[in-house]
């Protein structure tokens, strides 16, 4: 018999390893389907599915801070690389017509023991009285602006904590927190899908001729089994390991994600710096708090109090008899409400320049890039290890109905 004749009569068997790879890329496409979709559960009772990352989502977003910001940077280094005379300089936009708002305000406001004296005399006053005083005032603010800062820099533990906001923003936005995994491991995940064809196919062969020979009812939904079985947990445990490069044979073999590692670090950088931990994310998380501004109000007057303080020297019992005890302290009271309602709308001025300091993005890329193998691929393997046996059983049971049928078309 001719090769030709052969393939006539037997062609039915060359689409044994075909079905094989199909099985092999169907049921790894699968398996990636299922750590992310469906975003919430599908289902009756407890009958049904949801993405193996949205199913996790706080856990999750805990292991992605865990495994990135939480073991690299830390909360006390990045805001200590704000420097106070630099945010200053940044905010001097806003400062200087603040210093004018502030003096006017405290004159106005404030009595001489229910009599607006000081009201009368200031408006009365001329324009060469009050540019001087307006300029004392200007010498003056920045020493207390950056008193303040240091205050708040030393107590930000009691105002924000970083590591929770991540986790937060992310388990409360299960689409975001799968957009990261997909966008951090989107070649893996190819890598998994398509290895269903590049292993189920060369597993097809040998079983071709097994089955020519030896064409036993079971022998196909056994091998349909066995190739959705094996092709899944091949993809999943060779996207993470080994962790350090292996030889074998003429091949050097490394998980896919490790060997990505400055890649991955690259993205994460990206990502913390521009949606998750930016200055305006952390700047807002504070101004939402009314513990944190309760606490930045008390530190404002107590600096602006002793400013006050400081600048009466021995004339403060001439200003405290002439105004009365409740006016004087009404003076404090006044500046630290202004400058409350400044701090409640952050200028991009200084915004930028803290993203600036900060540097979120360069840190987090280098150090996570520079992580041993064992610790950044744990980045990735939490979601794999979390139902990992769930979806390589789905991935045999459809190789399994895939054999049956294929039984089925060629007896």
């Amino acid at each position: 018999m001719t090769a030709t004749a052969f393939l006539l009569e037997h062609w039915t068997l060359l689409t044994i390893p075909v079905i094989s790879s199909l099985v092999g890329y169907t049921t790894n496409w699968l398996a990636v389907k299922m750590m992310m979709y469906p975003i919430e559960f599908h289902g009756t009772g407890p009958v049904g599915w949801q993405g193996v990352i949205p199913a996790n989502a706080n856990k999750m977003a805990n292991l992605v801070v865990e495994h990135s910001l939480k073991r690299v940077l830390t909360q006390e280094e990045l805001i200590s690389r704000i420097e106070a005379n630099e945010l200053i300089d940044a905010m001097n936009d806003r400062l200087d017509p603040l210093v004018e708002d502030l003096v006017d305000d405290v004159m106005t406001q404030t009595s001489n023991y229910g009599i607006h004296v000081s009201h009368f005399f200031w408006s009365a006053s001329p324009v060469w009285l009050k540019t001087k005083v307006y300029k004392e005032v200007r010498r003056s603010i920045p020493e207390v602006v950056e008193k303040i800062i240091e205050d708040l820099k030393g107590d930000v533990d009691e105002l924000v904590d970083i590591n929770e906001i991540i986790v937060e923003k992310l388990g409360n936005n299960k689409e975001m927190l799968v957009d990261v995994f997909y966008q951090s491991c989107k070649k893996e995940f190819r890598f998994i899908q398509n290895s269903g064809l590049y292993f189920g196919f060369p597993l097809g062969v040998p079983v071709m001729f097994i089955w020519h020979f030896f064409p036993v009812w079971w022998l196909l939904p056994l091998f349909g089994l066995s190739v959705g079985y094996i092709t899944n947990l091949l993809a999943l445990y060779l996207v993470q390991k080994p962790l350090n490069p292996k030889r074998i044979g003429p091949f050097v073999i490394q998980g896919s994600f490790i060997k990505r590692q400055k890649e991955v670090s690259a993205f994460y950088g990206e990502l913390f710096a521009t949606k998750l931990i930016n200055a305006e994310v952390l700047v807002g998380e504070i101004l939402k708090s009314q513990f944190a501004m309760a606490h930045i109000r008390d530190i404002i007057l107590k600096e602006v109090n002793r400013a006050v303080e400081a600048s009466q020297g021995s004339f403060k019992p001439i200003t405290v008899l002439s105004m009365g005890p409740k006016e004087y302290e009404k003076i404090g009271q006044i500046i630290t409400d202004i400058t409350i309602r400044e701090v409640r709308h952050p200028d991009k001025h200084s915004l930028a320049y803290m993203d600036r300091a900060m540097a979120i993005e360069p840190t987090v890329a280098e150090r996570v890039g520079n992580l041993p193998p064992e610790e950044f691929y744990e980045l990735l393997h939490p979601i794999i290890e979390e139902d990992e046996w769930k979806l390589i059983a789905v991935g045999a049971a459809l190789g399994l109905v895939a054999g049956i049928c294929q039984w089925l078309v060629l007896t």
